[in-house]
């Protein structure tokens, strides 16, 4: 009787264990589980993802490439202005000559857009961006004054320096840097080529320190390497604008807050609204650039892709417009909260990914 009560305790006991293993067992069958219906979500979102941005990237450069520009920016339509006459059909060439707003573009000052899905956009001209190349020293110091960071060259030595980097010969502009200089302080030699990208700035001496207080996505947001001396007032940043002479911050403010409402249609326009004096001659525009970049990114966060496209129409043979680089940023906005719906009916359908 007492080995019978040992036996029936050692079953209980096994039974008992087998039943903490089989416990233990299915919750790690259910972690595993969990945790690869999760990595199959994240895999579907990420193809979504993809191709809500392929949609988007497409889209938007068919616009690009068969939509005329205003002074408000792409246009989606068949539609003109005819100023106190209201809007109106294209009906003639002359009518797809018109720079005056019509009121639903799409803007080129870096605003996000919603996309196809759960994609977002903006698009950005070079002439409302910096150019490093063809702004004098005077307009770069402008802007590198906005750091409020000492630096240990002037705006004119880095300004010698990138052309020393671009050019082919040895002969040195003053305060400048040839091949040995670099690889005596441990950098890579200059290419003696056209920086290809506003990030290259940062394998130029003196231009990393100098440049330290933007981020890589404030960098490719204030400067373009494309051949821009002009200001389109319509689409700079408040960076880019207060290396307009005249410009503080307050006419800054004032210009971008009448801009959302009606771009400027002249120079003078813009010149007379903030008060600038006749006598200068600011550089300026209100058209927009036929190049300039194309950001993508999801809308719930991410990576932002970044391409800079230049319109080509008259290229012999060729396409209507060309990728000239392509980067990978971080930094997307978290929130649809910013992302102006576009105007156009090719925006209203996502297409749904393959499972």
């Amino acid at each position: 009787m007492k080995g019978h009560r040992h036996q029936s305790g050692f079953v209980l006991v096994l039974v008992l264990a087998m039943l903490v293993v089989l416990g233990l067992l299915a919750g790690s069958i259910a972690a595993v589980t969990s945790r690869l219906l999760e990595q199959s979500q994240q895999r579907a979102q990420a193809m979504q993802d993809a191709l809500d941005m392929d949609s988007t990237r497409a889209t938007a450069l068919y616009l690009l490439s068969t939509q005329r520009m205003t002074l408000g920016g792409l246009t989606v339509d068949n539609m003109v202005s005819g100023g106190e006459d209201g809007l109106r059909p294209v009906t003639s060439e002359e009518d797809l000559e018109s720079w005056l707003p019509i009121g639903n573009e799409i803007g080129l000052d870096g605003r996000a857009q919603q996309g196809l899905g759960g994609a977002r956009f903006a698009l950005q001209d070079d002439y409302g961006l910096f150019g490093v190349n063809w702004n004098p020293p005077d307009k770069l110091e402008k802007l590198l004054a906005q750091g409020g960071l000492p630096r240990p060259v002037t705006a004119g030595a880095l300004f010698n320096r990138l052309m020393d980097y671009q050019d082919r010969d040895n002969l040195y502009r003053l305060n400048s840097m040839e091949a040995e200089g670099y690889i005596a302080a441990g950098m890579a030699p200059p290419t003696n080529l056209p920086v290809a990208t506003p990030m290259e700035l940062m394998r130029v001496v003196g231009w990393k320190q100098a440049l330290s207080f933007l981020s890589p996505a404030e960098i490719t947001s204030t400067l373009t390497v494309e051949p821009a001396s002009i200001i389109n007032v319509n689409t700079a940043p408040a960076r880019v604008l207060l290396t307009i002479d005249g410009m503080d911050a307050e006419k800054v403010a004032r210009a971008i807050a009448f801009r959302k409402v009606q771009p400027f249609l002249s120079a003078l326009a813009f010149s007379e609204f903030i008060g600038l004096e006749k006598s200068m001659e600011a550089p300026v525009a209100v058209y927009p650039a036929a190049s300039g970049t194309l950001k993508l990114w999801p809308s719930h966060g991410g990576q932002v892709t970044l391409m800079h496209w230049s319109m080509t129409p008259i290229e012999d043979k060729g396409r209507p417009w060309r990728e000239d680089y392509e980067l990978i940023q971080s930094q997307a906005p978290a929130t649809d909260a910013v992302a102006e719906p576009v105007r156009s009916r090719l925006f209203r359908k996502p297409v749904a990914a393959r499972q």
